[in-house]
């Protein structure tokens, strides 16, 4: 089965599993309030179409060396985030 031309509801589907699955396992008290649920690391796209909700994003530090020998004290850190063409779930390609 193809599912090229198809929307997938696989972010969505994979919340609704966690937040069950935290709830009925207790981790959230009965009676909480103010619960909610959400992916990190969000995107807003202005151009719409087909994409994922997510974008994942890989961190990295490091000490960048000195002029005269050694290396700095404090450590860089910095990131940069993936745009996926694919589903992670399904495997489904976006258009665009």
């Amino acid at each position: 089965m193809t599912t090229e031309n198809t929307a997938c509801n696989c972010f969505t589907d994979y919340l609704d599993r966690v937040k069950n699955h935290l709830i009925t396992q207790v981790k959230i008290p009965e009676g909480a309030k103010d619960v909610e649920f959400k992916w990190r690391d969000q995107t807003f796209s202005l151009s719409g179409g087909d994409r994922a909700p997510v974008n994942p994003r890989v961190e990295f530090e490091f000490r960048a060396p000195k002029k005269g020998g050694g290396h700095a004290k404090n450590l860089r850190k910095d990131y940069v985030s993936i745009y996926a063409n694919y589903c992670c779930f399904c495997g489904r390609k976006y258009g665009k």
